[in-house]
């Protein structure tokens, strides 16, 4: 990620996005944000609607240092909106971008933890892969009746799938590309996580890793992911999840022993050296 050159964040106005944006132009980097409706050094965009981000495309800078896709809508929208804005929103804007990215910069796709919770079988994730446009989303709902928390879920898996193979096939062109999936995260649209998910579930996250987590922790995965010093991470899945998944792993295996007591502060560490 160039310092000299634009870094495309969607999602910008709240949550994640704005704490992404945040912290990179604290960095000295160019912002262009995109969300829903215009603002401050924001563009506003339907990323439902492919002809708005077209129309989105003619108004980004020529050369560009990285894009963070990260604005998505919850299960608590209706199937298609969920599959439109999570999965073919992010590909239709790389597409158009990608002639735009430098040498060593960074696509940076926010997923979730919930691609974990996938239940459409491999082929029907593949055709969903495959599809290019609105009535192939249509087509695929049709064929796979899905409601509005399962196709987050499904979208999510998707794009993590996607993010991979994008990786392998831009390698050549010294760009990366990586996802980035948080686990429940204290922003504006958390309250729709708990209804399309679930209280309980919600709870049981509390209860294993202590909180949900904030904006700024994942922010700063993202902005890791799109720098310099992160040139040698490409086509992967960071969880940012504060080890709910690995908390979740290790219960069905013996417990592994730890010493007794509180965890040493910094200072404590400092007096023992």
């Amino acid at each position: 990620m160039s310092t000299h050159a634009p870094v495309v964040v969607t999602g910008a106005a709240s949550g994640i996005g704005a704490a992404t944006a945040s912290l990179l132009r604290h960095r000295g980097h160019e912002v262009v944000g995109v969300d829903r409706a215009d603002g401050p050094g924001i563009i506003g965009c339907d990323l439902a609607d492919p002809a708005a981000i077209d129309a989105l495309a003619q108004r980004l800078p020529a050369v560009l240092g990285g894009l963070a896709n990260i604005a998505g809508v919850p299960g608590t929208a209706d199937a298609y909106t969920v599959l439109a804005v999570n999965v073919l929103a992010p590909r239709h804007l790389t597409a158009l971008v990608l002639p735009r990215l430098v040498a060593g910069s960074a696509v940076v796709n926010v997923a979730s933890v919930a691609a974990h919770r996938n239940t459409a079988p491999p082929a029907a994730l593949e055709e969903l892969i495959a599809a290019t446009g609105p009535d192939d989303v249509r087509a695929w709902l049709a064929a796979h009746p899905t409601d509005g928390p399962a196709a987050y879920d499904t979208s999510k898996r998707v794009l993590v799938d996607w993010t991979t193979r994008l990786a392998g096939a831009l390698v050549s062109r010294g760009v990366r590309a990586l996802s980035v999936s948080p686990g429940p995260v204290e922003t504006p649209i958390l309250g729709d996580f708990t209804a399309s998910m679930g209280a309980e579930s919600m709870d049981r996250s509390i209860a294993t890793v202590g909180r949900h987590g904030r904006p700024d922790e994942v922010a700063a995965v993202v902005d890791f992911a799109l720098s310099e010093e992160a040139s040698w991470l490409n086509g992967i899945d960071l969880p940012v999840e504060g080890g709910l998944l690995a908390a979740r792993t290790a219960s069905a295996f013996p417990a592994v022993p730890v010493p007794a007591g509180p965890a040493l502060t910094a200072q404590h560490k400092e007096d023992q050296s």
